[in-house]
C-alpha cells in the first residue's frame, strides 16, 4: 500500500484541473514527461520546482525556472527550499497548486459501536472498500503566444558635441576642432556597430531576433515553415524546436509539434488490437484556416517510420 502524503489540488482559474495524492516524499513539477506531475504550458520549465516532504516539515523549492515559482505574490528564489504549511497555495504559470497534509484531509465518520456478545466475530465481517474519488482527467490548454518581438530602435548616431575618439589622441590634437569633427565620421560608422556587438545575443534568440534573422535561426536547426505564417507562431516553433526534436517520435512530441504549429491540440489514440496505427482526431474551430496537407506533413515527419495512422479532422 502506498504512503499517504497528503494531496496536491490544482487549479486554472479557479477551476480544479487535478488532483494529486502524494506517495512519495519528493514531487517533481515540469513542463515535459518524466516528471512526477507534467504541467504542459510554455511558461513551465522542463524541470520547475521539487516539492519535499522531510518528517513533519514539507518545503517547496524553485529549481531555477525561467518564470519563477510564487507564493503570496512573492517570487521564490532559485534553490532556495520555502517552508509550505498545509492549505497554502504557491504558483507557477497560470497554474495555482494547494497543498492539504494527510492530518487535514477530510476523513469518513466511523462510529464506534459496544461489542454485543450476540454480534458475529470480527473476523466474520466482511471489510467495506472505500472508493477512491475517481480522478479528474488533466485538460491540456493551449498554449500562449509568446513574447512580442522587441522593439527596433534607431541606430545611435554619434553627438557632434561630445569629444568622441579625440580624447584617446594625444593632448596635442585634443583643442583640434576640424580633427575633432572628422573623427566624428568614423564614430558614427563604427558605435552602432559596437552597440550590436554589446547586445549580439539577442540575435540567437528566437524571441528577441529580428524578423529576418528567423530564418536563418531555422536552418540552424534544420526546420522549414511557411514564411506566410504569423510571426508569433514562427518564433514559437523556433523556441520550442529543442524540446520537440527530444520528444520526436513519441505521442508527447507530435501533440506538441501539431499544436505549435497550427494552435489546435489533437487527440492521439491507438487501438490494442492493431498497435502498429494510432488515430489522429482534430476538432477544428471555425474558419481555423488549418490545411489538412500541413498536418499530413508534420504526423510523417514526427512519427514513428514503422508506425502508420489515420487523421479525422472534424468541425
Amino acid at each position: 500500500m502506498s504512503a499517504n502524503l497528503g494531496q496536491l489540488i490544482i487549479q486554472i482559474e479557479g477551476n480544479v484541473v487535478q488532483t494529486y495524492s502524494i506517495s512519495k516524499p519528493i514531487v517533481i513539477f515540469g513542463r515535459v514527461p518524466g516528471n512526477d506531475i507534467t504541467l504542459p504550458h510554455p511558461q513551465i520549465s522542463r524541470q520547475h520546482a521539487e516539492m519535499r516532504i522531510e518528517g513533519p516539515h514539507t518545503t517547496i523549492t524553485d529549481l531555477n525556472s525561467s518564470n519563477g515559482t510564487f507564493m503570496n505574490g512573492e517570487r521564490l528564489l532559485a534553490n532556495q527550499p520555502r517552508v509550505l504549511a498545509s492549505g497554502e497555495i504557491f504558483t507557477m504559470g497560470p497554474f495555482s497548486i494547494r497543498y492539504v497534509a494527510p492530518e487535514t484531509q477530510e476523513q469518513p465518520s466511523v462510529e464506534v459501536v459496544p461489542e454485543n456478545p450476540a454480534d458475529p466475530p470480527l473476523e466474520d465481517v466482511v471489510p467495506v472498500a472505500l472508493v477512491e474519488p475517481t480522478p479528474i482527467v488533466f485538460v491540456r490548454i493551449q498554449p500562449v503566444q509568446v513574447a512580442p518581438p522587441r522593439p527596433t530602435f534607431p541606430a545611435i548616431s554619434a553627438d557632434p558635441a561630445s569629444e568622441g575618439y579625440q580624447v584617446d589622441l594625444p593632448v596635442i590634437f585634443q583643442e583640434n576642432d576640424f580633427l575633432r569633427r572628422f573623427l566624428l565620421i568614423f564614430a558614427s560608422i563604427w558605435e552602432p556597430l559596437e552597440q550590436r556587438q554589446d547586445h549580439i545575443e539577442l540575435y540567437f534568440d528566437p524571441r528577441t531576433s529580428p524578423r529576418s534573422f528567423l530564418p536563418w535561426l531555422a536552418n540552424w536547426l534544420d526546420i522549414s515553415f511557411n514564411r506566410h505564417w504569423p510571426e508569433t507562431r514562427i518564433r514559437h516553433l523556433l523556441a520550442e524546436a529543442i524540446d520537440l526534436y527530444r520528444w520526436r517520435g513519441t505521442a508527447y512530441g507530435m501533440t506538441r509539434m501539431i499544436e505549435v504549429c497550427t494552435g489546435i491540440t489533437p487527440e492521439i489514440s491507438d487501438d490494442p488490437e492493431n498497435p502498429m496505427i494510432f488515430h489522429v482526431r482534430m476538432a477544428m474551430p471555425v474558419d481555423s484556416g488549418v490545411d489538412q496537407g500541413l498536418v499530413d506533413d508534420l504526423i510523417r515527419s514526427h512519427k514513428p517510420a514503422h508506425a502508420g495512422y489515420t487523421l479525422e479532422m472534424v468541425s
